[in-house]
This record gives structure tokens, sequence and C-alpha cells, in this order.
């Protein structure tokens, strides 16, 4: 009697297979040409201040020599090199990575000046007005009351 044993479908994906562990950290990247035989992919990541981990990893890939013919009537060929179809995985899984952490940056963006942050600035300037005008004479204090009107204003708006 023989069992099969049957292995569960794993997706694994090229930056996995890369070693790339925080995918969610990545930043940005750039591919370059060494050579016409090696192709330099440089992915950089956004890291917390303080972390040990580095900012960014370059991978190297060879490119695979194809021979066609270079023209039809004679038997000449001609030598051209191709990307790594690993790299070209790598590249798509990258270009959806970026696109996604960039637009989870933005979305966040607005959201990191609250409501009540805001509250607190204007709480803040408010006492800051009350005091320096509580100091100056009469026509110092309507200038800079009027100042500090159109900074609240400009702070309301965000």
């Amino acid at each position: 009697m023989s069992a099969v044993l049957e292995k569960p479908l794993v997706k694994i994906t090229a930056l996995e297979e890369m070693g790339i562990k925080r995918a969610h950290e990545i930043a940005s990247y750039t591919l370059r040409a060494k050579a016409s035989d090696k192709d330099v992919l440089k992915i950089r990541y956004k890291r917390i201040p303080g972390s040990l981990l580095p900012e960014s990893r370059t991978y190297k890939f060879g490119r695979s020599l194809k021979s066609v013919i270079a023209d039809g009537g004679t038997s000449r060929m001609a030598h051209t090199y191709e990307i790594s179809p690993f790299l070209l995985k790598a590249i798509g899984e990258l270009d959806e990575l970026v696109s996604d952490n960039n637009k989870q940056i933005i979305s966040k963006a607005p959201s990191q000046i609250g409501e009540e942050k805001v509250g607190e600035l204007l709480k803040e300037l408010h006492e800051l007005e009350s005091m320096i005008s509580s100091r100056m004479p009469m026509t110092s204090a309507a200038a800079v009351s009027a100042r500090f009107a159109r900074l609240k204003a400009q702070i309301a708006g965000l």
C-alpha cells in the first residue's frame, strides 16, 4: 500500500524567493543594466528612525544569451541578451507593492492631522494671543490679534 503525500499549494512569490521578508516597507526600486549581460535591481526601504536594518539592498541578475538569425538570406547570427523571467516577475510584484504602499501613505497623510490636533493648536494660539495682547499697547495688540486670526483660519482649514 503506497500513500501519496500531497504538498499544500503555497504560492511562493519572487520577492520571497529573493529573501525579502518585509515587503510592506518597500518605498521604491531602480533597475539598470550594468553590462549587456547583467541587470542590477536596487530596492529602497522606508525604515523607522533608529532601525538597524539596511536602507537599501542590491540584487544582480544575469541575462540569457539568445542567438537569432540576423538576415534571412544568409546564415549570419546576431546575439542578444534577454532579461531574466524571474526578474520580470519580481518587477511586476514590486510595481504592485510600490503603488499599494504609495496609496496607503497618501491616504494616511490627511488623517494624521486630526480634528483634535487642530483643536489643540487653536487653543494654544488663543492662549498665546491673550498673553501677548495683555502686555502690549493697544495699537500693537490689534495688529498681533489680526495675525493670530489669520493663522487660526489657516489651521482651521486643515
